[in-house]
């Protein structure tokens, strides 16, 4: 993956909750020495997957959708 912008590093988390991830970044990620500031942003729905166009309605996995 090639990331350009202003973010030095990517790291793609994934968890079985909203609550799992905010903590592992709170909890581990920003705790790291040298790491100044975190940034979350989230997946909102995904067209490909591996190169491939998704059809209307298709999972790229078996994860259940994010509810509030």
């Amino acid at each position: 993956m090639l990331v350009s912008g202003g973010y030095d590093l990517l790291v793609i988390v994934r968890g079985p909750s909203l609550q799992k991830v905010a903590a592992f970044v709170s909890e581990k990620l920003s705790t790291i020495e040298g790491v100044l500031s975190t940034a979350t942003h989230f997946l909102l729905r995904c067209y490909k997957d591996q190169g491939f166009l998704l059809s209307p309605g298709e999972s790229p996995s078996q994860r259940l959708d994010v509810a509030p």
